[in-house]
């Protein structure tokens, strides 16, 4: 009986063994298919980009690139036609008020302020000689006045004796007398008023000649001093302590006036230029902190002016420094800037996904708990950032979604990842 039983026991386990090997690969099998089930797209986990949902201060910002340019630029022109004779400072050179950069030649000029300054000085002997000739002749005419005075006294003194014996009858002098001397009194007094409107006159006369003489004169010497501007201004110097950005001009070349001689920047003035993406400049407005970073150095800045208009998609923003500048700041360095917006505290917020515009809605992949899914998700988006934006709705604190391109399988509603 015990070697029955035993052969029986034996008989059982070959005879069922096989079937619970495949019942247990079928299981598994079906475990895995109802697995592979739930998603409708696969992708390998290491070709996407992850970010979880954060809690906290939330900075609100702009970004946009540009150059440093100079607030202060001034083109030195020429003031008149000339020479391009020697250049002095070249471009890259800093300068102070005064230093003299380029030299001009203009061989008429100069001529032109010796015969100006020749005619002046004749015109100058000029007036000293008429001077003197109307000085000689109020001399003359006043003693014609003075011969005319006493002529005019001295028959005056002889009318009043003859006056004085004619009316005591005594014959001594007659009545024809009497009368030629009253009429030559009268005569003579006459041409003495008559002189003295001749020496009035003159002395005007001499006046308005004086004042016509050193009018011209005056006219002269604006004259000269115009012909000493032109060729002092072959002299090109430096109107302000800078960098001579550009000498646009070569020895011997002929320039015409207004043509341009050399460029200057102002170093110790500089803004920045930014251009910001048009659809990111509505919330940019004068008065905006900004950190510039030149690549070596960040400095902080304020936005002074936004340009109305759009230029290639871009906004031009200026932005005035409000500390002092790196040593590495220079003209035309290629910067970045960040405008601040403004800042959210207590707010949720994530890494900008893909395509994820501020105060909007859209659609991304929430990752599952246990990593293996991710999952089509409706987020409602607030403000954005350069690199992150405001979560309104759909996702809460330690949620992770993708944020990288999602283009290949965005048609899916559900992935798996392996």
């Amino acid at each position: 009986m015990d070697i029955s039983l035993a052969k029986q026991k034996k008989s059982l386990l070959t005879r069922y063994w096989p079937w619970a090997i495949v019942a247990i690969i079928v299981g598994s099998a079906s475990n895995y298919l109802w697995f592979l089930g739930q998603a409708d797209f696969v992708i390998d986990k290491d070709i996407v980009v992850y970010d979880k949902v954060k809690r906290g201060e939330f900075s609100v910002s702009v970004r946009g690139t540009g150059l440093l340019v100079p607030d202060n630029i001034q083109w030195l022109s020429a003031s008149v036609e000339a020479r391009v004779e020697r250049i002095i400072v070249k471009a890259g050179k800093r300068v102070k008020q005064g230093d003299l950069i380029v030299e001009l030649s203009n061989p008429q000029l100069v001529q032109l302020l010796e015969e100006t300054q020749w005619e002046l000085e004749a015109k100058v002997a000029e007036s000293k000689a008429a001077q003197v000739q109307q000085k000689s002749a109020l001399l003359i005419q006043k003693a014609v006045m003075l011969n005319a005075q006493l002529n005019y006294e001295s028959s005056k003194l002889k009318q009043e004796a003859h006056t004085e014996l004619f009316h005591k009858s005594t014959g001594a002098v007659s009545k024809i007398d009497y009368e030629q001397t009253r009429l030559e009194t009268i005569q003579l007094k006459q041409r003495w008023e008559i002189q003295q409107d001749v020496l009035v006159t003159m002395k005007e006369n001499v006046a308005a000649q004086d004042n016509a003489r050193a009018a011209r004169l005056k006219k002269m010497q604006k004259t000269l001093e115009r012909a000493q501007q032109q060729v002092d201004s072959l002299m090109v110097i430096a109107t302000i302590d800078s960098v001579v950005q550009e000498v646009p001009v070569e020895p011997g070349q002929r320039v015409s006036m207004g043509g341009n001689i050399a460029k200057l920047a102002q170093q110790d003035s500089l803004i920045a230029e930014l251009q910001v993406p048009e659809l990111q400049i509505r919330d940019v407005v004068i008065g905006q902190h900004v950190i510039i970073d030149t690549r070596n150095n960040k400095v902080a800045g304020i936005v002074t002016r936004v340009d109305p208009a759009v230029v290639n998609g871009n906004v031009q923003v200026d932005v005035k420094f409000v500390g002092d500048l790196p040593n590495d700041a220079r003209p035309d360095l290629s910067v970045d800037g960040e405008i601040i917006i403004t800042k959210l505290t207590d707010t949720l917020y994530v890494n900008r996904p893909i395509f994820a515009q501020s105060q909007s809605t859209s659609a991304i992949y929430k990752v599952s708990e246990d990593g293996n899914f991710a999952e089509r998700t409706s987020i409602k988006f607030g403000k954005g950032s350069v690199n992150q934006i405001q979560i309104i709705e759909g996702l809460n604190v330690g949620d992770q979604i993708i944020i990288s391109d999602p283009s290949t399988w965005e048609t899916y509603q559900k992935i798996r990842m392996y």
